[in-house]
Formats: C-alpha cells, sequence, structure tokens
C-alpha cells in the first residue's frame, strides 16, 4: 500500500510539472518588460548584439486654434472701480488658424543610452483669419473686405486700423529645423530598480522664408475711405512663413514602468532670441528705450501616464494608451500675435508713420522705427490634454495615433509700456525722456494699440490637433 501511494504521488508531481511546462512557457513570451514608454524612449549604440540604432519618423498633424479678439472701449468709472477691467472689453472679431504639417524626423544612436536627433516640420498650408463676429461663411473667391473694424475710440474721425473679414496669404514650406542631443540618466531596461530619467537639449531654428505681415489678395485701401486705390499703388508682399527666431530647449523627463502602467513627468523650458529677425525685432537698432526685444520664454510640466494592456516581448509588439496633461506658462515678450498681419498691413497713419525714438519730431530724429506688426503681448498660460494610442506593430515599426485639446488662456495683444523705466537718459534735457516720469521713451509703443482705452485681447483660444506617426526601427 504505500509503495502504491508513493508511485502514485510521483507520478502526480511528473504530470504537474509537464503541465506547468507550458504555462511557464507562455508567461516567460508573454511576460512585461521593463523598456520605457516612448516619452523617455532613448536609442542606443554599441550594446552586445545591438551595435547601431537608428529610427526614422514620419507623421502628419492638423492642427486648428480659434479665439475671440477684444477691443477695450471708453473706460467707465463704473466698471473700471469695479475691478472687472475686462468688462471694458468687446468682442470685434472671431480669430482662426490652421495649420497642415508633414512631419519628418530621425533618431541616430551614437552610444548607450545617447542619440543624436533631428526634426523638420514641413507646413502644407497655414491660414489665419479674423472674420466678423458670429459669422460662420467666408467667401473663399470674393475673401476681401467687406465690414470694417468698429471706429476706434480716439476723438474725432479717424481711418481703420484693418477691414473685416480679414485673411491672410495661405503660407506654405519650410518653417523650422530642431536638432539636440538626449541621453539617459538612470535607465529602467538596464535596472528594473531606478525609473527612467532622460535629459534633452536642443537647439530649434528658423530656417524658413521669414515671415512679412500681408494681406490675402494685397488690395491697398485708402484709410480713410476703405476705397480700393489705384493697382499701380500696390506693392508685392513674399508672406514668408518662419518667424526667424532661434531658441534653445531643454527638456527633463522621467518615467517609472509598473506592470501593465507606467508613470511619468516632465520639465521643459525654451528661451528664444531673434536670429535672423533682428530687424523685426529691433527695427531701429539696439535702441535704449525698448522694453521687450525678444520673443516670450516658455515653461512647464508635464505629467502623463501610459497603460500597457498587452505586450509580447518574443515578436517584439505592444500596445499602450496614453494620457498626458501639460501646462506651459509664456512670458511678457514681443511677438507675432494673432493680429500680426492685419496690423502689419494697415494703412493707419499711426501705423505707418515712423517713430524716431518715441519722438513725433523729425527735427529730433536719432533713429527711425517703423512699425511691422510685431508687439509686445502680456504674459499667459497655455494647458493641453492628449490622448493617443500607440502599436509597437512589430520589431521595425510603431505606430501612434491622438488628438490634443488646448486652451490659451486670455491676454493683451497689445502691450507695450509708453515708457522704458529701466532705461538711464543721457541727461535732463534728453529729448528721449519725452513725458516719461522715469526712463526713456519706448520706440515700439503705438499709442492707437497700447493705450489702455485703445488695447486688443484674446479673450481665450481653444486648439485642437489630429495627429499620426509612423516611426521605422532599424
Amino acid at each position: 500500500m504505500s509503495l502504491r501511494r508513493s508511485s502514485f504521488g510521483a507520478l502526480l508531481v511528473v504530470g504537474l510539472l509537464a503541465g506547468a511546462a507550458p504555462a511557464g512557457a507562455q508567461e516567460d513570451t508573454l511576460r512585461l518588460n521593463n523598456d520605457p514608454i516612448g516619452y523617455t524612449d532613448v536609442i542606443d549604440a554599441f550594446d552586445e548584439g545591438d551595435p547601431f540604432d537608428l529610427n526614422v519618423h514620419v507623421g502628419f498633424r492638423r492642427s486648428r486654434v480659434a479665439g475671440t479678439i477684444q477691443r477695450e472701449g471708453s473706460l467707465d468709472p463704473d466698471i473700471a472701480g469695479s475691478g472687472r477691467g475686462s468688462q471694458n472689453f468687446q468682442d470685434i472679431g472671431d480669430w482662426e488658424h490652421t495649420r497642415n504639417i508633414l512631419e519628418l524626423g530621425v533618431d541616430i544612436g551614437v552610444f548607450k543610452d545617447v542619440m543624436l536627433f533631428g526634426r523638420l516640420p514641413l507646413v502644407l498650408r497655414d491660414s489665419r483669419r479674423i472674420l466678423t463676429p458670429g459669422s460662420s461663411n467666408f467667401d473663399e473667391v470674393n475673401g476681401a473686405l467687406a465690414e470694417p473694424l468698429p471706429e476706434t475710440p480716439m476723438p474725432g474721425t479717424q481711418p481703420q486700423l484693418y477691414y473685416m473679414p480679414f485673411e491672410s496669404p495661405t503660407r506654405s514650406g519650410l518653417d523650422r529645423f530642431e536638432f539636440g542631443i538626449a541621453f539617459d540618466l538612470l535607465n529602467q531596461a538596464r535596472d528594473r530598480h531606478h525609473p527612467t530619467w532622460m535629459l534633452l537639449l536642443a537647439l530649434d531654428m528658423g530656417i524658413g522664408d521669414r515671415i512679412n505681415a500681408c494681406e490675402r489678395d494685397q488690395v491697398r485701401r485708402n484709410p480713410t475711405t476703405g476705397e480700393p486705390v489705384d493697382p499701380a499703388e500696390s506693392v508685392e508682399c513674399d508672406p514668408g512663413l518662419s518667424d526667424g527666431t532661434h531658441a534653445f530647449r531643454l527638456e527633463s523627463r522621467l518615467s517609472k514602468r509598473f506592470a501593465h502602467l507606467a508613470v511619468y513627468s516632465g520639465l521643459h523650458f525654451r528661451f528664444a532670441w531673434p536670429g535672423r529677425a533682428e530687424s523685426q525685432f529691433r527695427p531701429g537698432g539696439d535702441l535704449a528705450g525698448y522694453q521687450n526685444n525678444l520673443p516670450p520664454v516658455r515653461g512647464g510640466l508635464t505629467l502623463g501616464m501610459a497603460i500597457i494592456p498587452w505586450e509580447n516581448r518574443a515578436t517584439w509588439q505592444r500596445f499602450s494608451i496614453d494620457f498626458r496633461v501639460d501646462g506651459t506658462y509664456v512670458s511678457e515678450g514681443r511677438d507675432y500675435s494673432p493680429l500680426y498681419d492685419a496690423f502689419g498691413s494697415s494703412q493707419h497713419p499711426y501705423l505707418t508713420e515712423p517713430n524716431y525714438e518715441g519722438i513725433p519730431d523729425r527735427a529730433a530724429v536719432l533713429n527711425e522705427v517703423r512699425f511691422n506688426g510685431l508687439t509686445d503681448v502680456q504674459a499667459h498660460g497655455v494647458f493641453r490634454g492628449t490622448f493617443a494610442v500607440e502599436m509597437q506593430a512589430a520589431k521595425y515599426v510603431r505606430f501612434r495615433v491622438g488628438t490634443t485639446l488646448s486652451y490659451t488662456t486670455a491676454h493683451i495683444l497689445t502691450y507695450t509700456d509708453s515708457c522704458n523705466p529701466n532705461a538711464d537718459p543721457s541727461g535732463p534735457t534728453d529729448p528721449r525722456i519725452g513725458r516719461c516720469a522715469e526712463g526713456l521713451l519706448n520706440p515700439h509703443h503705438r499709442p492707437v494699440l497700447d493705450t489702455p482705452g485703445q488695447r486688443f485681447r484674446l479673450d481665450g483660444a481653444m486648439g485642437l490637433d489630429i495627429f499620426v506617426r509612423a516611426v521605422g526601427q532599424f
């Protein structure tokens, strides 16, 4: 009896082991791995059995941003006393900006956890327009101007700043080229006890034809009557596309994989300077009175998580669902606002007449400063939420499809101070002092745009991006 029991027990153990073997093999095949998600993925070189990695990116993005443009009305003491200054603003136009972009890129592994990368967006179509508030249709054929902007609240009869609906010319071509380096300080794939920590440094260069303020049909109008002028008086305008600025970008990204879930966060910073657009930001040279002669500085925080419901390491396949939120602070700075084309192509004499370091007297001219459409823009925030699905279809192919919803907070678009208090006059008789209590006159200031009661504002803007991307991994 004892022998029978022993034999039965031995057979049972062998049977269990035999039945468990396929399950163990299956678990090994389908086991979740510690590879980082795409947000912190850095390709390698000189790894054992994998001396070189190369990724090629091809994608398409459609982006649309729309918001309401407002004009500050005559100051009402009752409203001003309430502390709710936004009640002084009246809707004057519905603005929208649409872009179709072919996104090209490459990553090159140069060492373990170190890669070089390049990104080249090709803008297929860039359209911008300002419609009469509440209108839904736009005559693409006659796109010409029907209703004028309401008269400015200045005393007396003034010429129009621009006429609505206003449409910028359709732009296309090269915009920017970005290249840089990314590397992992920590890599969970190499040590599962650590998170993946990536640093990224990049130079973003405006390489396309520099943008110029233009009106779609180049119809020159009498600024007082709004009637078209003799075509012989019209001038050719090359709209260009790139803002001509360069920027340095720094990012720190951190992610941690927990079986079916990866959480991640990041800090990003972008500092820009005029680059090839120097004459746009400092049209009279490097004058002491300029208060803002640089583009805004941007910095923000990213938080996200990726759910990975399934992956098969043996066949290099993985499916993930990505949720991401991002908040970016945009500092005050000189920028291309939604009204750049309308202001820059305006025939209003207060905009076409040059400033002379802020001095309207030609006899005291030091340097001529012509208005080109750029304005000082108030600091504001941009918030984004992204939902994306990513599929590693095979060892050499990865796809990503998703959408981003964004909101830009309300901010003033014509925010140029009349004086720069940080500038030092050459003496008490320096004509650049003007009426400034301290400092010097700001040559960028245009009273018809920047004086309280005259200013323009974007009452927030909603944006929607739809994107699809394919990555070849070699």
